[in-house]
């Protein structure tokens, strides 16, 4: 028998990461199709149930968790904010809502036809000539800061991809909207 069937074989990290893909502790694959997203969240109150509400955002599950008297009554898969424009961290409250909010930030530079020049603007860039700035429209928007952080409807990828907001596929971001009121506290982590 040879020696060398018990001799330990080193391996890089790389190598090690290659050979952990698949296992529970290796980083989940999880960013979905927009067209299998939108459907993805559940809203279930039970009759009578009333009290104060509560929203929880779970950044690193990319899901927000909605709360009536403490109890669980909905979910949602979102996507929040990418790299370099991380969705911030902490209690915030509901400060206002707007059903047909249009964002004052970011968005697209269209011509007099209604023809895009720039697909994703963002104000301050330079302009074209004739340029007419069109904000992306955030649906549903409920704002969580006076600095333009908001959670609307918009692309959910179950991956973070906004610049900053919380976004919610159309569905329930209708239902967020609709059983949410100004003043209800929302937790990020």
């Amino acid at each position: 028998m040879a020696l060398t069937s018990c001799v330990p074989s080193f391996h890089s990290p790389d190598e090690l990461a290659q050979m952990a893909a698949g296992y529970a502790f290796a980083r989940p694959k999880n960013k979905m199709n927009v067209t299998e997203s939108v459907s993805v969240g559940q809203w279930d109150v039970p009759y009578g149930l009333d009290g104060p509400r509560r929203i929880v955002i779970d950044t690193n599950l990319q899901k927000a968790y909605y709360y009536i008297a403490g109890r669980q009554v909905g979910w949602s898969t979102i996507s929040s904010g990418k790299a370099g424009k991380d969705t911030p961290k902490g209690i915030f409250t509901i400060l206002d809502k707007d059903e047909d909010h249009i964002s004052s930030t970011y968005g697209s530079v269209v011509d007099a036809d209604g023809n895009t020049l720039i697909a994703n603007y963002t104000k301050g860039e330079p302009m074209p000539p004739g340029g007419i700035y069109q904000g992306a429209p955030m649906t549903c928007g409920m704002q969580l800061t006076w600095s333009g952080i908001w959670m609307h409807e918009g692309i959910v990828t179950s991956a973070p991809e906004s610049h900053g907001c919380i976004r919610l596929p159309k569905r329930m971001a209708k239902i967020f909207f609709d059983n949410t009121p100004v003043g209800t506290p929302v937790e990020i982590k």
